[in-house]
């Protein structure tokens, strides 16, 4: 292997879910940066550049949150912006409150701590981010995608590519409890 993957844990988006948001994305006029539907995912934990060789003690670290939880149901929220409506250079779709998926993002970011790896210490707050922008944009005019529920059935190590793509590194189930 070659030089640092630009690695993060997630949840993905199922395929028929990933899909009604991008037919709401292209139903909206005028929006730019929009991130490509077939990427759209749920990030428990950004690692930001790794060495190839440290993939296997992050592997085990997914492995073993993965074991202790079961798949779970996730439900669509209302749209924010990230530093706000008026002036968003991040739009993101939320979620409802979910135990289960606090449970996971913090068992995940424990072990990862506990293993002493890095990661984006930011508070988790669930969001799919659905556009990132260049410059500030108002997004407070836009209705929302209609909500939508779905299960969260695995924990995915994903890497980062060029031009908003990402890779599946491994994959664990969330079914094994």
């Amino acid at each position: 292997m070659g030089g640092a993957l630009r690695l993060f844990f997630a949840l993905p988006l199922p395929a028929d879910l990933r899909g009604a948001l991008g037919r709401w994305q292209r139903a909206q006029p005028g929006i730019g940066g929009w991130s490509r539907p077939e990427g759209l995912h749920l990030t428990q934990a950004f690692l930001g550049a790794r060495a190839p060789e440290g993939l296997a003690q992050l592997e085990a670290i997914g492995e073993a949150v993965a074991a202790g939880h079961r798949a779970f149901v996730l439900r669509t929220a209302a749209l924010g912006a990230f530093p706000d409506p008026g002036r968003a250079r991040v739009l993101w779709l939320g979620l409802a409150p979910s135990p289960d998926l606090e449970r996971l993002s913090a068992n995940l970011r424990e072990a990862l701590a506990t293993a002493g790896e890095a990661f984006d210490p930011k508070p988790f707050r669930p969001h799919l981010t659905l556009a990132r922008f260049r410059r500030a944009s108002p997004v407070d005019m836009l209705l929302p995608p209609a909500p939508a529920g779905f299960t969260a059935a695995a924990l995915v190590l994903f890497e980062s590519q060029p031009q908003g793509c990402y890779s599946p590194v491994r994959t664990w189930d969330l079914d094994r409890t």
